[in-house]
Parts: C-alpha cells; structure tokens; sequence
C-alpha cells in the first residue's frame, strides 16, 4: 500500500497555502465599496486561479484517498 510522498504532501501543502492567499486578496478586493476596471479583472483572474487550484487540490486528495485504500 503506498502513501503520499513527501513531494505530493509538499504539493498539497502549498496549493493550500496559495488557495488561501487568493481568496484572503478576493475577500480584501470585496470588502472594497467600488472596484476599478483593473481590481475587477483582477477578481476575475482570482477566482479562475483559485478553481484551478481547488482542483489541482482535489485531485491530489483523490488520489491520496484512493492510493491508501489499497488500490494500484
């Protein structure tokens, strides 16, 4: 049976750690009463990479899940 590496936990760790960045500055921008056109594309942008990340992340977790059940 394997269990995550090192490297894939070092992964994980630091799409989590960069997720929550993301959406600190998304809530930091939507705290603002009014955003210029680049702060809303900034949001945008934001968001896209933090669903990107999510998935990367689950991903990760999907495979962890499925690797300590015993699976190949």
């Amino acid at each position: 049976m394997r269990r995550i590496g090192a490297a894939a936990s070092d992964t994980l760790a630091t799409l989590m750690a960069e997720h929550r960045a993301l959406d600190e500055r998304i809530c930091q921008l939507g705290r603002q009463r009014f955003l210029t056109p680049d702060e809303q594309l900034e949001i945008r942008t934001l968001k896209k990479l933090k669903l990107a990340k999510k998935d990367r992340i689950a991903v990760l977790e999907r495979r962890d899940s499925f690797d300590r059940r015993g699976n190949p």
